[in-house]
């Protein structure tokens, strides 16, 4: 998880502390690494590896506790926008953001980041990956909930 500012890479003295969290979920792969369990219609983040839920689910689930649904985009490509959408039904219409060419994480972040800046000049962006596995939630989200304070401070935080 990364976690900044969206105002061009700095926060002024004006906007510490009153930035609103916003999540970006960059949910992109070819589904080559878990083959032949997982495939490019079928990437790993939308099967349900550890559980009854996908990974990519398991990770909105873990997102939400620290900011609603509506200010949580996941960032995919055009083949897995319909199927995210139908796992993600919690999600508004326009959170599910198709990626124009797939790029890798960083480009997809970027992209989701700079529709967060308008909307919202001031926010505290976090990335989440959507395929990971956090077995320890408490802690998961103390250490969040601690990067975000030192992000609403100014800092670029990654854990």
């Amino acid at each position: 998880m990364t976690i900044g500012s969206s105002e061009s890479g700095r926060i002024s003295r004006q906007s510490r502390g009153q930035g609103r969290l916003w999540a970006v979920v960059p949910a992109g792969g070819s589904g080559t690494r878990l083959w032949p369990l997982s495939r490019a219609a079928r990437p790993k983040f939308l099967l349900p590896l550890l559980g009854d839920r996908s990974l990519l689910q398991q990770t909105v689930d873990r997102v939400a506790a620290l900011v609603p649904p509506e200010r949580i985009f996941v960032v995919c490509g055009p083949a897995h926008a319909a199927p995210v959408a139908r796992q993600l039904p919690e999600l508004p219409e326009g959170n599910v953001l198709i990626e124009p060419a797939p790029r890798g994480s960083g480009p997809a972040i970027a992209l989701a980041t700079a529709i967060i800046a308008r909307r919202d000049p001031n926010a505290v962006v976090a990335s989440f990956a959507a395929d990971h596995e956090i077995a320890d939630l408490p802690r998961f989200e103390a250490a969040a909930r601690t990067a975000i304070a030192a992000a609403r401070e100014g800092w670029l935080v990654t854990i």
